[in-house]
Protein backbone atom coordinates (compact mmCIF):
# COMPACT_ATOMS: atom_id res chain seq x y z
CA UNK A 1 0.00 0.00 0.00
CA UNK A 2 2.64 2.51 0.98
CA UNK A 3 5.23 2.08 -2.12
CA UNK A 4 2.33 1.95 -4.53
CA UNK A 5 1.25 5.53 -3.31
CA UNK A 6 4.34 6.78 -3.75
CA UNK A 7 4.85 5.57 -7.27
CA UNK A 8 1.36 6.16 -8.20
CA UNK A 9 1.03 9.77 -7.97
CA UNK A 10 3.79 10.49 -10.31
CA UNK A 11 1.50 9.13 -13.31
CA UNK A 12 -1.80 11.42 -11.92
CA UNK A 13 0.60 14.75 -11.58
CA UNK A 14 -0.54 15.65 -15.62
CA UNK A 15 -4.48 14.98 -14.65
CA UNK A 16 -3.86 16.93 -11.25
CA UNK A 17 -2.19 19.80 -12.34
CA UNK A 18 -4.69 20.71 -14.97
CA UNK A 19 -8.02 19.74 -12.51
CA UNK A 20 -6.34 22.20 -9.82
CA UNK A 21 -3.96 24.21 -11.82
CA UNK A 22 -0.86 23.12 -10.22
CA UNK A 23 2.55 24.84 -10.85
CA UNK A 24 5.71 23.13 -11.44
CA UNK A 25 6.60 23.68 -7.30
CA UNK A 26 3.94 22.65 -6.47
CA UNK A 27 4.27 19.61 -8.59
CA UNK A 28 7.34 18.86 -6.99
CA UNK A 29 6.33 19.14 -3.47
CA UNK A 30 3.39 16.75 -4.05
CA UNK A 31 5.61 14.39 -4.11
CA UNK A 32 8.03 15.30 -1.95
CA UNK A 33 5.73 16.09 1.05
CA UNK A 34 5.36 12.32 1.27
CA UNK A 35 9.09 11.21 0.70
CA UNK A 36 10.19 13.78 3.25
CA UNK A 37 7.43 12.95 5.91
CA UNK A 38 8.44 9.29 5.70
CA UNK A 39 12.02 9.55 5.23
CA UNK A 40 12.60 11.73 8.70
CA UNK A 41 10.28 10.11 10.74
CA UNK A 42 11.21 6.31 10.25
CA UNK A 43 13.55 5.68 13.37
CA UNK A 44 11.57 7.97 15.24
CA UNK A 45 8.69 6.09 14.59
CA UNK A 46 10.55 2.29 14.87
CA UNK A 47 11.97 3.92 18.73
CA UNK A 48 8.29 5.01 19.56
CA UNK A 49 6.94 1.37 18.83
CA UNK A 50 9.93 -0.21 20.02
CA UNK A 51 8.89 1.16 23.18
CA UNK A 52 5.36 1.34 23.40
CA UNK A 53 4.38 -1.39 20.99
CA UNK A 54 4.63 -2.35 17.45
CA UNK A 55 0.88 -3.64 17.11
CA UNK A 56 -0.78 -0.06 18.03
CA UNK A 57 1.98 2.14 16.28
CA UNK A 58 1.02 -0.22 13.00
CA UNK A 59 -2.91 0.04 13.34
CA UNK A 60 -2.53 3.91 13.61
CA UNK A 61 0.10 4.65 10.89
CA UNK A 62 -2.85 2.75 8.65
CA UNK A 63 -5.74 4.96 10.21
CA UNK A 64 -3.43 7.93 9.64
CA UNK A 65 -2.12 7.00 6.19
CA UNK A 66 -6.25 6.03 5.15
CA UNK A 67 -7.79 9.24 6.55
CA UNK A 68 -4.59 11.10 4.90
CA UNK A 69 -6.23 9.71 1.70
CA UNK A 70 -9.08 10.52 1.71
CA UNK A 71 -8.47 14.06 2.48
CA UNK A 72 -6.33 14.19 -0.52
CA UNK A 73 -8.90 13.00 -2.79
CA UNK A 74 -11.32 15.62 -1.09
CA UNK A 75 -8.67 18.63 -1.78
CA UNK A 76 -9.27 21.77 -4.07
CA UNK A 77 -6.15 23.31 -3.85
CA UNK A 78 -2.67 22.57 -3.84
CA UNK A 79 -1.78 23.44 -0.52
CA UNK A 80 -4.30 20.95 0.71
CA UNK A 81 -3.32 18.48 -1.34
CA UNK A 82 0.72 18.78 -0.31
CA UNK A 83 -0.40 19.04 3.18
CA UNK A 84 -2.25 15.98 2.92
CA UNK A 85 0.01 14.03 0.94
CA UNK A 86 2.25 14.79 4.42
CA UNK A 87 -0.01 13.44 6.43
CA UNK A 88 0.39 10.02 4.07
CA UNK A 89 4.02 10.01 4.89
CA UNK A 90 3.44 10.46 8.64
CA UNK A 91 1.17 7.10 8.07
CA UNK A 92 3.43 5.61 5.83
CA UNK A 93 6.51 5.88 8.15
CA UNK A 94 4.40 4.30 11.05
CA UNK A 95 3.93 1.16 8.73
CA UNK A 96 7.07 0.72 6.72
CA UNK A 97 9.22 1.29 10.43
CA UNK A 98 7.09 -1.53 12.02
CA UNK A 99 6.40 -4.22 9.35
CA UNK A 100 10.02 -5.80 8.57
CA UNK A 101 9.77 -5.08 12.95
CA UNK A 102 6.56 -7.71 13.41
CA UNK A 103 7.83 -9.88 10.64
CA UNK A 104 10.88 -10.57 12.34
CA UNK A 105 9.20 -10.89 15.77
CA UNK A 106 6.76 -12.74 14.73
CA UNK A 107 9.14 -15.85 12.95
CA UNK A 108 12.06 -17.84 13.96
CA UNK A 109 15.36 -17.33 12.74
CA UNK A 110 15.02 -20.74 10.73
CA UNK A 111 12.28 -18.57 8.58
CA UNK A 112 13.16 -14.93 9.25
CA UNK A 113 14.81 -14.46 5.40
CA UNK A 114 12.02 -16.42 3.92
CA UNK A 115 9.15 -14.56 5.74
CA UNK A 116 10.83 -11.09 5.11
CA UNK A 117 11.24 -12.32 1.30
CA UNK A 118 7.43 -12.45 1.10
CA UNK A 119 7.43 -9.06 2.59
CA UNK A 120 9.86 -7.67 0.42
CA UNK A 121 7.73 -9.18 -2.72
CA UNK A 122 4.42 -7.13 -1.09
CA UNK A 123 6.90 -3.79 -1.81
CA UNK A 124 7.93 -4.55 -5.34
CA UNK A 125 4.60 -5.81 -6.09
CA UNK A 126 3.15 -2.57 -5.24
CA UNK A 127 6.29 -0.36 -7.02
CA UNK A 128 4.97 -2.35 -10.24
CA UNK A 129 1.20 -2.32 -9.32
CA UNK A 130 1.58 1.28 -9.03
CA UNK A 131 1.67 2.85 -12.70
CA UNK A 132 0.13 0.50 -14.23
CA UNK A 133 -3.18 0.33 -12.05
CA UNK A 134 -2.65 4.22 -11.73
CA UNK A 135 -2.83 4.66 -15.52
CA UNK A 136 -5.75 2.54 -15.56
CA UNK A 137 -7.77 4.59 -12.11
CA UNK A 138 -6.69 8.01 -13.78
CA UNK A 139 -7.85 7.04 -17.26
CA UNK A 140 -11.33 6.13 -16.53
CA UNK A 141 -12.34 7.20 -13.03
CA UNK A 142 -10.49 10.48 -12.56
CA UNK A 143 -7.16 11.56 -10.47
CA UNK A 144 -8.92 11.25 -7.17
CA UNK A 145 -9.63 7.96 -7.42
CA UNK A 146 -5.89 6.87 -6.74
CA UNK A 147 -6.37 7.67 -3.25
CA UNK A 148 -9.82 6.24 -2.78
CA UNK A 149 -8.71 3.04 -3.67
CA UNK A 150 -6.77 3.55 -0.07
CA UNK A 151 -9.70 3.65 1.86
CA UNK A 152 -11.21 -0.31 1.42
CA UNK A 153 -7.67 -1.50 1.69
CA UNK A 154 -7.24 0.31 4.79
CA UNK A 155 -10.42 -0.37 6.53
CA UNK A 156 -9.70 -4.08 6.08
CA UNK A 157 -5.90 -3.70 7.81
CA UNK A 158 -6.93 -2.09 10.62
CA UNK A 159 -9.53 -4.58 11.58
CA UNK A 160 -7.22 -7.03 10.30
CA UNK A 161 -4.34 -6.13 12.78
CA UNK A 162 -7.12 -5.29 15.60
CA UNK A 163 -8.35 -8.94 15.35
CA UNK A 164 -5.77 -11.09 14.42
CA UNK A 165 -2.56 -9.06 15.37
CA UNK A 166 -0.36 -9.90 19.41
CA UNK A 167 1.11 -6.99 20.58
CA UNK A 168 4.49 -7.19 21.32
CA UNK A 169 5.68 -6.71 24.92
CA UNK A 170 8.28 -3.34 25.01
CA UNK A 171 11.64 -4.86 26.73
CA UNK A 172 12.21 -1.52 28.06
CA UNK A 173 9.80 0.23 30.24
CA UNK A 174 11.04 2.58 31.91
CA UNK A 175 13.30 3.98 29.17
CA UNK A 176 11.95 7.29 27.71
CA UNK A 177 11.89 8.76 24.48
CA UNK A 178 15.04 10.95 23.40
CA UNK A 179 12.79 14.03 22.10
CA UNK A 180 16.34 16.26 21.14
CA UNK A 181 17.57 13.32 19.70
CA UNK A 182 14.47 12.78 17.73
CA UNK A 183 14.43 16.20 16.48
CA UNK A 184 18.13 16.99 15.41
CA UNK A 185 17.59 14.14 13.75
CA UNK A 186 14.50 14.60 11.65
CA UNK A 187 16.07 18.27 11.00
CA UNK A 188 18.99 17.25 9.81
CA UNK A 189 17.29 14.77 7.33
CA UNK A 190 14.94 17.04 6.11
CA UNK A 191 17.09 19.82 4.89
CA UNK A 192 19.47 16.64 3.33
CA UNK A 193 16.82 15.65 1.58
CA UNK A 194 15.20 19.22 0.40
CA UNK A 195 18.68 20.23 -0.44
CA UNK A 196 19.20 16.77 -2.37
CA UNK A 197 15.92 16.92 -4.49
CA UNK A 198 15.64 20.81 -4.90
CA UNK A 199 19.39 21.44 -5.31
CA UNK A 200 19.17 21.34 -8.92
CA UNK A 201 16.34 23.98 -8.92
CA UNK A 202 17.40 26.40 -6.35
CA UNK A 203 21.01 26.20 -7.83
CA UNK A 204 23.48 23.73 -6.21
CA UNK A 205 25.57 27.43 -4.82
CA UNK A 206 22.40 29.27 -4.45
CA UNK A 207 22.01 31.00 -0.74
CA UNK A 208 19.24 28.37 -0.14
CA UNK A 209 21.08 25.63 -1.07
CA UNK A 210 23.93 26.72 1.05
CA UNK A 211 21.70 27.63 4.20
CA UNK A 212 20.03 24.08 3.90
CA UNK A 213 23.45 22.06 3.47
CA UNK A 214 24.52 23.98 6.26
CA UNK A 215 21.86 23.21 8.60
CA UNK A 216 21.99 20.07 7.06
CA UNK A 217 25.49 19.22 9.29
CA UNK A 218 24.65 21.18 12.43
CA UNK A 219 22.10 19.21 12.77
CA UNK A 220 23.68 15.88 12.08
CA UNK A 221 26.57 16.51 14.45
CA UNK A 222 24.29 17.94 16.74
CA UNK A 223 22.40 14.42 17.08
CA UNK A 224 25.87 12.06 17.17
CA UNK A 225 26.71 14.52 20.31
CA UNK A 226 22.94 14.43 21.79
CA UNK A 227 23.02 10.65 21.26
CA UNK A 228 26.49 10.21 23.10
CA UNK A 229 25.40 11.75 25.91
CA UNK A 230 21.75 10.48 26.96
CA UNK A 231 20.54 7.92 28.75
CA UNK A 232 18.36 6.43 26.21
CA UNK A 233 19.02 7.80 22.64
CA UNK A 234 17.09 7.62 19.63
CA UNK A 235 19.28 5.69 17.90
CA UNK A 236 22.46 3.67 19.19
CA UNK A 237 25.25 4.69 17.71
CA UNK A 238 27.19 1.43 18.74
CA UNK A 239 24.54 -0.32 16.38
CA UNK A 240 27.34 1.35 13.96
CA UNK A 241 30.65 1.23 15.41
CA UNK A 242 30.00 -2.44 17.58
CA UNK A 243 27.72 -4.18 15.01
CA UNK A 244 29.98 -4.84 12.10
CA UNK A 245 26.92 -6.76 10.06
CA UNK A 246 24.52 -3.92 11.13
CA UNK A 247 26.70 -1.24 9.53
CA UNK A 248 27.55 -2.98 6.46
CA UNK A 249 24.41 -4.18 5.46
CA UNK A 250 23.10 -0.43 5.74
CA UNK A 251 25.72 0.93 3.62
CA UNK A 252 25.33 -1.98 1.06
CA UNK A 253 21.59 -0.79 0.96
CA UNK A 254 22.89 2.80 0.87
CA UNK A 255 25.03 1.93 -2.07
CA UNK A 256 22.52 -0.09 -3.73
CA UNK A 257 19.23 2.57 -4.04
CA UNK A 258 21.90 4.99 -4.82
CA UNK A 259 23.13 3.27 -7.93
CA UNK A 260 19.70 1.60 -8.81
CA UNK A 261 17.01 4.66 -8.20
CA UNK A 262 17.52 6.63 -11.21
CA UNK A 263 17.60 3.40 -14.11
CA UNK A 264 13.71 3.97 -13.98
CA UNK A 265 13.45 7.47 -14.36
CA UNK A 266 16.27 7.27 -17.20
CA UNK A 267 14.47 4.52 -18.72
CA UNK A 268 11.58 6.30 -18.73
CA UNK A 269 12.70 8.96 -20.08
CA UNK A 270 14.90 6.78 -22.78
CA UNK A 271 11.57 5.32 -23.41
CA UNK A 272 9.32 8.14 -23.89
CA UNK A 273 11.70 10.70 -25.06
CA UNK A 274 14.13 8.96 -27.27
CA UNK A 275 11.85 5.74 -28.26
CA UNK A 276 8.96 7.75 -28.70
CA UNK A 277 6.57 5.30 -26.53
CA UNK A 278 3.59 6.39 -24.88
CA UNK A 279 3.39 6.22 -21.19
CA UNK A 280 1.33 3.25 -21.12
CA UNK A 281 3.96 1.13 -22.88
CA UNK A 282 6.83 2.35 -21.53
CA UNK A 283 5.45 1.20 -18.11
CA UNK A 284 5.09 -2.11 -19.37
CA UNK A 285 8.83 -2.18 -19.96
CA UNK A 286 9.75 -1.43 -16.54
CA UNK A 287 8.08 -4.62 -15.11
CA UNK A 288 10.64 -6.17 -16.82
CA UNK A 289 12.73 -4.87 -14.11
CA UNK A 290 10.19 -4.93 -11.00
CA UNK A 291 8.81 -8.76 -11.54
CA UNK A 292 12.13 -10.89 -11.04
CA UNK A 293 12.68 -8.22 -7.81
CA UNK A 294 9.86 -9.69 -6.88
CA UNK A 295 9.43 -12.61 -8.00
CA UNK A 296 12.94 -13.74 -6.31
CA UNK A 297 12.97 -11.96 -3.02
CA UNK A 298 11.03 -15.06 -1.55
CA UNK A 299 13.45 -17.38 -2.82
CA UNK A 300 16.69 -15.33 -1.81
CA UNK A 301 15.24 -14.68 1.23
CA UNK A 302 14.71 -18.86 2.23
CA UNK A 303 18.44 -19.16 0.96
CA UNK A 304 19.09 -16.93 3.22
CA UNK A 305 17.97 -18.58 5.95
CA UNK A 306 20.38 -21.64 4.91
CA UNK A 307 23.54 -20.60 3.94
CA UNK A 308 23.51 -16.37 5.50
CA UNK A 309 23.51 -13.33 3.55
CA UNK A 310 26.88 -13.05 2.64
CA UNK A 311 27.38 -15.28 -0.71
CA UNK A 312 23.84 -14.22 -1.79
CA UNK A 313 23.52 -10.54 -1.10
CA UNK A 314 27.27 -10.07 -2.55
CA UNK A 315 26.51 -11.79 -5.68
CA UNK A 316 23.58 -9.97 -6.07
CA UNK A 317 24.69 -6.71 -6.03
CA UNK A 318 27.58 -8.10 -8.60
CA UNK A 319 24.82 -8.97 -11.00
CA UNK A 320 22.97 -5.05 -10.31
CA UNK A 321 26.59 -3.94 -11.14
CA UNK A 322 27.05 -5.90 -14.35
CA UNK A 323 23.43 -4.81 -15.17
CA UNK A 324 24.28 -1.06 -14.39
CA UNK A 325 27.08 -1.26 -17.38
CA UNK A 326 25.47 -3.21 -19.80
CA UNK A 327 23.14 -0.07 -19.56
CA UNK A 328 26.13 2.43 -20.31
CA UNK A 329 26.37 0.31 -23.99
CA UNK A 330 22.91 1.50 -24.94
CA UNK A 331 22.57 3.54 -28.33
CA UNK A 332 19.96 5.01 -30.78
CA UNK A 333 19.89 1.45 -32.41
CA UNK A 334 19.45 -0.60 -29.71
CA UNK A 335 16.30 -2.89 -29.83
CA UNK A 336 13.40 -2.93 -26.68
CA UNK A 337 15.06 -6.61 -26.73
CA UNK A 338 17.96 -5.00 -25.65
CA UNK A 339 16.61 -3.00 -23.07
CA UNK A 340 14.12 -5.26 -21.73
CA UNK A 341 17.04 -7.81 -21.10
CA UNK A 342 19.22 -5.37 -19.19
CA UNK A 343 16.18 -4.54 -17.24
CA UNK A 344 15.60 -8.19 -16.30
CA UNK A 345 19.50 -8.66 -15.22
CA UNK A 346 18.97 -5.73 -12.98
CA UNK A 347 15.75 -7.05 -11.41
CA UNK A 348 17.65 -10.37 -10.91
CA UNK A 349 19.97 -8.61 -9.14
CA UNK A 350 18.29 -6.84 -6.78
CA UNK A 351 15.70 -9.48 -6.10
CA UNK A 352 18.73 -11.76 -4.95
CA UNK A 353 20.06 -8.61 -2.74
CA UNK A 354 17.78 -6.84 -0.92
CA UNK A 355 15.62 -9.76 1.01
CA UNK A 356 19.12 -11.04 2.40
CA UNK A 357 20.53 -7.98 3.21
CA UNK A 358 17.08 -7.10 5.16
CA UNK A 359 17.12 -10.29 6.95
CA UNK A 360 20.87 -9.63 8.07
CA UNK A 361 19.86 -6.02 9.48
CA UNK A 362 17.09 -7.53 11.27
CA UNK A 363 18.93 -10.35 12.73
CA UNK A 364 21.58 -8.18 13.97
CA UNK A 365 19.82 -6.07 16.66
CA UNK A 366 18.08 -7.29 19.52
CA UNK A 367 14.24 -7.82 19.90
CA UNK A 368 13.57 -4.61 21.52
CA UNK A 369 15.73 -2.38 18.72
CA UNK A 370 14.00 -4.08 15.91
CA UNK A 371 11.74 -1.08 15.08
CA UNK A 372 14.82 0.94 15.15
CA UNK A 373 16.64 -1.45 12.90
CA UNK A 374 13.44 -1.45 10.11
CA UNK A 375 13.43 2.47 10.90
CA UNK A 376 17.43 2.93 10.22
CA UNK A 377 17.14 0.46 6.70
CA UNK A 378 14.24 2.40 5.54
CA UNK A 379 16.12 5.57 6.16
CA UNK A 380 18.99 4.25 3.96
CA UNK A 381 16.73 3.45 1.08
CA UNK A 382 15.17 6.62 0.96
CA UNK A 383 18.05 8.88 1.63
CA UNK A 384 19.60 6.72 -1.24
CA UNK A 385 16.77 6.92 -3.52
CA UNK A 386 17.03 10.90 -3.08
CA UNK A 387 21.01 10.72 -3.67
CA UNK A 388 20.36 8.57 -6.90
CA UNK A 389 17.71 10.69 -8.39
CA UNK A 390 19.97 14.14 -7.77
CA UNK A 391 22.88 11.77 -9.29
CA UNK A 392 20.76 11.61 -12.39
CA UNK A 393 19.56 15.57 -12.54
CA UNK A 394 23.41 16.44 -12.07
CA UNK A 395 24.81 14.40 -14.83
CA UNK A 396 22.38 15.07 -17.22
CA UNK A 397 22.34 18.82 -16.65
CA UNK A 398 26.23 18.61 -17.04
CA UNK A 399 25.61 17.08 -20.50
CA UNK A 400 22.91 18.55 -22.41
CA UNK A 401 22.59 22.13 -22.55
CA UNK A 402 19.36 23.98 -21.04
CA UNK A 403 17.19 23.36 -24.06
CA UNK A 404 17.68 19.82 -24.71
CA UNK A 405 17.45 18.80 -21.19
CA UNK A 406 13.68 20.47 -21.34
CA UNK A 407 13.40 18.69 -24.48
CA UNK A 408 14.04 15.42 -23.05
CA UNK A 409 12.28 15.61 -19.72
CA UNK A 410 9.35 17.18 -21.56
CA UNK A 411 9.05 14.25 -23.91
CA UNK A 412 10.26 16.32 -27.20
CA UNK A 413 13.45 14.69 -28.08
CA UNK A 414 11.81 12.25 -30.60
CA UNK A 415 10.18 14.48 -32.62
CA UNK A 416 12.34 17.42 -33.18
CA UNK A 417 15.54 15.77 -32.65
CA UNK A 418 17.05 17.79 -30.13
CA UNK A 419 19.57 16.90 -28.03
CA UNK A 420 19.82 13.08 -28.82
CA UNK A 421 23.56 12.44 -29.03
CA UNK A 422 23.93 14.17 -25.74
CA UNK A 423 21.63 12.47 -24.26
CA UNK A 424 22.89 9.26 -24.74
CA UNK A 425 26.43 10.86 -23.50
CA UNK A 426 24.58 11.97 -20.46
CA UNK A 427 23.21 8.03 -20.12
CA UNK A 428 26.10 6.33 -20.80
CA UNK A 429 28.16 8.93 -18.33
CA UNK A 430 25.16 8.13 -15.36
CA UNK A 431 25.14 4.54 -15.79
CA UNK A 432 29.53 4.48 -15.53
CA UNK A 433 28.97 6.30 -12.58
CA UNK A 434 26.09 3.79 -11.21
CA UNK A 435 28.14 0.90 -12.08
CA UNK A 436 30.99 2.43 -9.84
CA UNK A 437 28.61 2.60 -6.87
CA UNK A 438 27.02 -1.11 -7.26
CA UNK A 439 30.95 -1.75 -7.37
CA UNK A 440 31.77 -0.27 -3.51
CA UNK A 441 28.47 -1.94 -2.74
CA UNK A 442 29.38 -5.14 -3.66
CA UNK A 443 32.51 -4.94 -1.98
CA UNK A 444 30.58 -3.57 0.99
CA UNK A 445 29.05 -6.99 1.27
CA UNK A 446 31.78 -9.22 1.47
CA UNK A 447 32.71 -7.23 4.34
CA UNK A 448 29.62 -7.66 6.41
CA UNK A 449 30.14 -9.54 9.79
CA UNK A 450 29.44 -13.34 10.90
CA UNK A 451 25.49 -13.87 11.29
CA UNK A 452 24.23 -14.59 14.32
CA UNK A 453 22.00 -17.68 15.09
CA UNK A 454 19.45 -15.83 17.01
CA UNK A 455 18.50 -11.80 17.78
CA UNK A 456 21.36 -10.63 19.32
CA UNK A 457 23.94 -7.87 18.14
CA UNK A 458 26.72 -8.47 16.50
CA UNK A 459 30.40 -7.48 17.95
Amino acid sequence: MSPFDGSVVTIAIPAIASSIKLGLEAAVWIQLAYLLMLTVLLINAGRLADLHGRKRFYTVGFIVFTVGSVLCALSMTDLQLVLFRALQGLGAAFISANSPAIVTDTFPREERGKALGINTMAVYTGLTVGPVLGGVLVQNYGWRSIFFVNVPIGIVVVALTTLKLKENTPDERGTGFDLPGAVTLSLGLASTLVVLTLGGVFGWVSASSILLAGLSVVMLLLFVRIERLVRFPTLDLSLFTRNRLFATANATAFLSYVAVNGVTLMMAIYLESIKGLDAETAGLFLIAQATPMALLSPLSGWLSDRIGSRVIATLGMGIVSVGLFLFSGLNPASSGLDTVLRLVVVGIGFGLFSSPNTSAVMGSVRQEKLGVGAGTLGTMRFMGQSIGLALLGAVMAATLPTQALLAVFAGLTAQGGLGVSEFFVGMRDFFLIATGIGALGTLASTTRGQENTSNAENP
